[in-house]
């Protein structure tokens, strides 16, 4: 009697451990699209971040390199799944667009191609992206 119940409990363990592998599966494949998503907004980011026009003597060697690293951290964040920090990354890039925009070294014509101010509505598009994914996963919002 013994053997057999416990064979029965290692039996409800296996099939509880299925059952919360498949929900996380489940949620997992739910916000695969959402994340590959919100990671495609950051790459077509960097994109124009690479390419938009930039005036000042460090502009190649320190503002347009540290720009992107913040997105390729930003990315990398979102990889680990952690949403707050990814967001914290796009707003430090936001602060440094800002600062540029302010010196009057960033682009502001869009004839002339990417502007400062798109930039900066392509980051507040990926923050609102990883925000959805912040409540889609039931955690605190990101206070920043």
């Amino acid at each position: 009697m013994k053997v057999k119940k416990l064979k029965m409990k290692n039996s409800m363990k296996k099939f509880v451990f299925a059952a919360v592998a498949a929900v996380m599966l489940a949620s997992v494949a739910a916000y695969a699209s959402t994340v590959t998503e919100c990671k495609a907004i950051i790459e077509g980011l960097k994109a124009k971040t690479t390419t938009v026009a930039i005036a000042g003597k460090q502009a190649e060697t320190k503002d347009r390199p540290g720009m992107i690293i913040k997105l390729d951290e930003a990315n990398l964040k979102l990889d680990q799944a952690k949403f707050c920090d990814a967001v914290q990354k796009l707003n430090d890039f936001k602060v440094k667009v800002n600062q540029l925009s302010a010196a009057g070294k960033l682009n502001q014509d869009p004839a002339a191609g990417t502007t400062g101010q798109e930039l900066l509505a392509d980051a507040d598009a990926a923050i609102t992206c990883i925000n959805e994914l912040v409540a889609q996963s039931g955690a605190a919002p990101c206070a920043f």
